[in-house]
């Protein structure tokens, strides 16, 4: 079952009223992400999961964003900036936020985070935001990427709220049940920037496709079949 805020407090104790509206906290902390790969690699999980899901109307995915999850009493140190989130059933994919405010948004919380880690923040990312997700948010499943040992981890949430780590597959990717897709590397070009980036694979191992690419990859089709039918080979873009 998806976490909720109030599963996460201490038995069950309602938040206390009136909470604070989210105009009113904080959407980031003003800090752009750690270097442009990994700015561009939050847009192309968030650009992934929205083409796969585009017929849904019950999820949200962002990133870079606060993530609210306390009570009114301690709001200003319970909340979190995942750089990838995905919010999976009972919540409306076109309501505009600033950040996520989990009292405004039926209770729910991330059901899957993944963090883009650097120098600076992967101690933070492997101990205090592992405990965080896990104990208090209750996030269904955590990945952790970090491209400087090319090194990536899951978890997923178990009995008494502890983290099992994944088993990775033949190609070192990491099913998750949630997206219902592997998360592994590839080595490419994503706007106009080549270098190896974290991904979505299909169950049958291709690329969970972006907009873009599945636009592209349409056209090709369409030129295979219109050559076909002329008896010529298939022109190129």
């Amino acid at each position: 079952m998806s976490p909720t805020v109030r599963d996460v407090m201490t038995r069950g104790k309602p938040f206390p009223t009136p909470r604070p509206p989210a105009r009113q906290l904080p959407s980031d902390d003003g800090e752009p992400m750690d270097t442009p790969w990994h700015r561009l690699n939050m847009h192309l999980l968030i650009d992934s999961i929205s083409t796969r899901w585009r017929h849904r109307d019950d999820f949200y995915t962002g990133g870079n964003m606060f993530v609210y999850f306390g009570d009114r009493e301690v709001f200003h140190k319970d909340f979190r900036g995942p750089d990838f989130f995905v919010v999976s059933g009972g919540v409306d994919r076109h309501k505009e936020r600033d950040s996520w405010v989990a009292w405004e948004e039926n209770d729910r919380l991330p059901d899957v985070i993944v963090e883009l880690a650097s120098e600076s923040t992967i101690d933070v990312d492997r101990i205090i935001k592992h405990a965080v997700y896990s104990n208090r948010m209750h996030c269904r499943e955590y990945f952790i990427y970090d491209p400087a040992e090319d090194r990536l981890q899951g978890w997923q949430l178990g009995p008494g709220y502890e983290y099992l780590p994944l088993d990775p597959d033949d190609d070192d990717r990491l099913w998750s049940d949630v997206l219902g897709c592997s998360l592994g590397t590839w080595d490419g070009e994503y706007s106009d920037h080549t270098a190896r980036w974290l991904r979505m694979y299909e169950s049958d191992g291709t690329l969970a496709l972006t907009r873009l690419e599945q636009a592209d990859a349409e056209i090709a089709r369409l030129r295979a079949e219109l050559a076909a039918l002329r008896g010529t080979p298939p022109s190129t873009p």
